[in-house]
């Protein structure tokens, strides 16, 4: 979309007194089906959003205070009282990849980072362009995170070890307990970040989080977001939860002001456990219908804790990536190593129905 385009839309729909409905139009063309990033289509909370029409006007100041922007204390409160711990044990960051890159940063600059070879990596590129070395351990042949592999690598060289649980792209959640197990024995070592960014998403979201591991002191960085579950992928909004200490170390790296707008909606999205619920039986709904699609061509999808479904398409996923872009459903694949496999992220359920007839249309192709 041009300038003048832009320009154009907001004129048309200022009147109207939101610029949304119009500038989705231009972002996702009509038609498009996007099940490519693990977005919540459901989201923000009408609620969030109803409170950031409120407080629109104040996006002309910086909100580097909390007199300007009061919320960040609300939802650092509300955070910490969820999960027993105080402001100390926790940093707000521009989505949970800003917190991602400057633990990385923070840390990995000392020495080398331990991580998966298949997995979320948008912070650790970032890292390794900085100069920070990245050591990728495989899966095992079952996809899980090779976490024996991983803690006989741990040396004195090893600073931070990063593992997202469930793991994406697969969606696979390690072991809660082997997990636990993982990062007492590894923590005297090297710091453990585990990225939880569908933790709300997993069959049992309070068995299969480590932030009791946080309570107890161990060195361990748990982070969250605000994009997914919450349906807020476009206001960035992250946290970490850590030790004071290691909060503190990691905060030095975080670089970007607060979004005011995006802390409003992060903290009315997350007390408003209505949505919540809504937004979790929509994908579980959801996954429900993508994985029936993908048996009733034959496949075998991968047992997913998150709001994706990864499978292995039997022929090339690029291919298959391409003849589904062109009848304008958007999906996931070109994963190294991988190459046969395809990721579908959840989308509105009358979407999710336009994959199926797509999907099925594609690979009934010779």
């Amino acid at each position: 979309m041009n300038r003048r385009h832009f320009l154009a839309a907001l004129g048309t729909t200022a009147c109207a007194g939101s610029v949304l409905p119009a500038l989705g139009q231009y972002l996702i063309p009509e038609g498009q089906v996007r099940l490519v990033f693990n977005e919540n289509p459901y989201g923000p909370s009408p609620r969030a959003l109803a409170e950031v029409r409120k407080v629109l006007s104040l996006s002309a100041y910086y909100p580097d205070s909390p007199y300007d922007y009061p919320i960040r204390d609300d939802l650092m409160d509300v955070i910490a009282a969820d999960h027993g711990l105080s402001h100390d044990n926790l940093f707000i960051s521009s989505g949970s990849n800003e917190g991602l890159q400057a633990a990385l940063l923070a840390f990995g600059s000392e020495g080398k980072v331990l991580t998966p070879s298949l997995t979320y990596d948008a912070h650790l590129g970032y890292a390794e362009g900085l100069g920070v070395s990245v050591v990728r351990v495989p899966l095992r042949d079952d996809l899980q995170v090779d976490l024996d592999a991983m803690e006989a690598m741990v040396d004195e060289s090893v600073k931070v070890v990063y593992l997202a649980n469930p793991n994406n792209p697969t969606g696979l959640p390690m072991d809660s307990g082997r997990l636990r197990d993982f990062c007492r024995k590894v923590g005297p070592k090297a710091l453990v970040i585990v990225d939880e960014a569908y933790n709300e998403l997993a069959e049992n979201p309070a068995r299969d989080t480590l932030i009791d591991l946080v309570r107890d002191g161990q060195n361990i960085l748990v982070t969250r977001t605000f994009s997914k579950i919450f349906g807020m992928a476009g206001m960035r909004v992250g946290y970490g939860l850590g030790r004071p200490d290691i909060i503190a170390k990691t905060f030095k790296y975080i670089m970007a002001w607060p979004n005011g707008i995006g802390l409003t909606a992060a903290y009315h999205s997350y007390i408003d456990k209505e949505f919540i619920a809504f937004s979790r039986n929509k994908v579980l709904e959801g996954r429900a219908m993508v994985e029936k699609t993908l048996a009733d061509v034959g496949l075998n999808p991968v047992a997913s804790d998150a709001n994706f479904v990864f499978v292995d398409s039997g022929r090339d996923g690029m291919v298959v990536r391409k003849a589904m872009a062109d009848e304008g459903v958007l999906i996931n694949a070109g994963y190294e190593g991988y190459p046969h496999y395809i990721r579908i992220s959840m989308g509105r359920l009358e979407d999710l129905q336009t994959f199926d007839r797509v999907f099925k249309r594609v690979m009934a192709r010779a």
